[in-house]
């Protein structure tokens, strides 16, 4: 898989400038040493792109923090409620989050890589 292949599969990452072409292709040349081709199977593109998606989305949130003044890269988890002045909202986020997926329940990339991990029998699988 190459950065054209990702976003054949994933058009919403086509802008270079929050995505360049080589951000993407170093994430899939880390993705490739995690994403075990003999488990995947005809979906390793799949598992690929999905890792790839997962990395994208944390490092453009970095990058929205750092152009607000924020420090990038510290993780606050997932907004619950939110309220202004009179007004609340909130959401339940425990139908839309795995049990011990930590790291992968930050995006929903990950959440669908943590998702098939379990069916094709990789996760917890290291190497």
């Amino acid at each position: 898989m190459n950065a054209s292949d990702f976003l054949t599969l994933f058009p919403e990452f086509s802008d270079t400038t929050r995505y360049p072409t080589a951000t993407i292709t170093m994430w899939l040349t880390v993705a490739a040493q995690f994403v075990d081709q003999r488990r995947w199977g005809d979906s390793y593109n799949l598992g690929l792109a999905l890792f790839v998606g997962h990395e994208l989305v944390l490092g453009r949130e970095a990058a929205i923090a750092a152009a607000a003044g924020s420090v990038p890269g510290v993780t606050t988890g997932v907004v619950a409620s939110k309220s202004v002045g009179p007004l609340s909202k909130s959401y339940d986020t425990s139908i839309s989050k795995y049990d011990d997926a930590g790291f992968w329940n930050l995006s929903s990339y990950g959440q669908r890589y943590w998702y098939f991990m379990g069916l094709f029998g990789t996760g917890g699988h290291q190497f």
